[in-house]
Formats: structure tokens, sequence, C-alpha cells
């Protein structure tokens, strides 16, 4: 059955401080980053989109997503607002044009994607030479599912873990539509697509914003050194990375 394309579950009120941390990690992992051609793959509702066209005005952004949304209309009429397309990852080259993106942002996409050496491929084929992509998502070794809160049922043959998900009571089992993939099989597949990756996870965790006990633990834990983040890597509750392009950046690029 097709997504209700207004779900509340993939539009939250989160997206502005979601969209801050994204070019936050970015600017801390890579220093200044360009205006120009901006894509967000896999951009849902297109909030995030929105948000990171607003933060970056010298940017033009650009949402692609499988499913049309019913905000897209909404969001695009804004100035300066990003324009919205439909289509697989695999039909981004198509959609875009090949080489023709300074920054992608991934966010929260590969582990709902039918091939992530598709999606892979896709981000190496629509960046320019140099350019850089956030990419982020969750870790399979991680015991508690993300997107149902569940221990373990992620570990599990899928159609048992929904059958025991619906067993206990659980209204989310229908949400157990993720595969998330462990550090070593991800981080080779991206070696495989050509890609350099830097873990950001310690720039991302830096730039956490509030007041909360949730958001100064974080940046508590951002101050602890490296070889701390690159140990823990494998068994962190989800990855992030900036992707690369070898390459230098066109000298044409704002």
């Amino acid at each position: 059955m097709d997504r209700d394309t207004t779900d509340p579950r993939w539009s939250d009120d989160a997206r502005d401080r979601k969209a801050r941390a994204i070019v936050g990690t970015l600017e801390r992992s890579v220093g200044r980053l360009p205006g120009g051609q901006w894509l967000d793959l896999g951009c849902g509702s297109g909030d995030l989109a929105a948000e990171l066209a607003r933060l970056r005005p010298g940017a033009r952004v650009t949402g692609i997503d499988p499913e049309p949304w019913a905000r897209w209309k909404d969001l695009g009429e804004a100035p300066g607002a990003p324009r919205f397309l439909q289509g697989g990852c695999g039909e981004a080259t198509r959609l875009v044009g090949a080489a023709s993106m300074d920054v992608v942002i991934c966010n929260q996409v590969y582990e709902h994607v039918p091939s992530v050496r598709e999606l892979l491929d896709a981000i190496h084929a629509v960046l320019r030479p140099g350019g850089v992509c956030y990419f982020a998502g969750p870790n399979l070794l991680w015991p508690v599912e993300p997107h149902v809160f569940w221990p373990f049922v992620h570990w599990l043959p899928r159609r048992f873990a929904v059958g025991l998900m619906r067993a206990c009571g659980s209204r989310r089992a229908a949400d157990l539509d993720a595969w998330s993939l462990d550090w070593w099989r991800l981080t080779r597949l991206i070696k495989v697509a050509g890609l350099y990756r830097q873990d950001a996870i310690k720039h991302r965790l830096s730039v956490v914003a509030g007041n909360s006990a949730g958001a100064r633990a974080a940046r508590a834990i951002a101050r602890l050194p490296r070889r701390f983040f690159a140990a823990a890597a494998p068994v962190s509750p989800a990855f992030v990375f900036v992707l690369r392009k070898p390459g230098a950046p066109s000298a044409r690029q704002p």
C-alpha cells in the first residue's frame, strides 16, 4: 500500500534544527560551503529542503523523492524555494544531470532504498568533482531499531519480527520498513562507489543545539578525542559521514 503523502511521521517540527545541524556538520568537516547546486536526495515531504534553501540563500536547492508529496506545492511557492522532482535514486542523473551538484544531502535515506549501491552510485554520478555529500543513517548493530523503538526486531527475520510486534500489541509493526547495514558493509559500498569518506559524528554532536540535558551531553561527548570516535564507529547508534567525490572543484562554482 502506498505511503500516505501527508503522514506526519515523515515530516516533523525539527526540520529547522536538522538543517542547521547538517550545514554545521558540513562546515566543520570541509570548511566553507559553496552556494551553487544542492540536492536533497530522498527529500520526503520537502521541509528539510525548504529549510536548507532558507539557510543557504545563495544555493539552488532541488529535492527528489520517489513519491509526490502534498506539501511540495506550498513549499515551492516561497521566494528562493526549492524545486521538487519525483523519481527514485536511480533516476537522479536523468532528472538533474551528471556532475551537476555541489552538495548532496542524503539524510536517513539509505535504509529505505532497494539498493544502497545504486544510491551511492547516484550520489557519485550527480556530484561535481570535489563535491560533498552529507550521508547519515542508522547502524544495524545498534540494538534498538530507531523507527519503531523496539529492541532486536531488526535482527530477526522480518516477517517473524512484524508478527511478534503485532502479537505483543504494538501498533507500530507496519513502521518496521527499514533495512540498515553494519559499518563494514556500508563503508565497503562507499569505497566501491568511488567516494572518499570522512566520519563526521564528532562534528554532528558538536553542533547539537539547545540547553536540554541531552543536547549538553552530546556536546560534551563531542569533546572526546577523535580516536574514541574512530574506535566506536562500528557500534555507534548511527552513521554520519561526509562523502567527497574525487577531483578538484570547478572554478565556475560560486
